[in-house]
């Protein structure tokens, strides 16, 4: 006799490891963010920097990087439009 899966609690823990799931889920998250971030914050060094490097990762098929410097940048947005700067 088989088993039955429920697919959505499939795709939730695989979605958790994938990093393309990750990476699109953080770069949504990212693009919010970045629409009510201040135009002077975008112009920071460490922001540009960051996105170039997930752009980089990306781009030579990281994705496991990209996910995570993604999550990681998306954090200290969230952190900072909470705090109100």
């Amino acid at each position: 006799m088989g088993t039955v899966t429920s697919l959505q609690a499939w795709r939730s823990e695989h979605g958790l490891r994938d990093p393309a799931e990750r990476l699109e889920r953080a770069v949504d998250a990212l693009d919010a963010l970045l629409r009510i971030t201040p135009t002077r914050r975008l112009q920071e060094p460490e922001i540009e920097r960051e996105l170039l490097a997930i752009t980089g990762a990306v781009s030579i098929g990281m994705l496991e990087e990209a996910a995570g410097r993604a999550e990681h940048l998306r954090d200290r947005l969230e952190r900072r439009v909470r705090k109100g700067g």
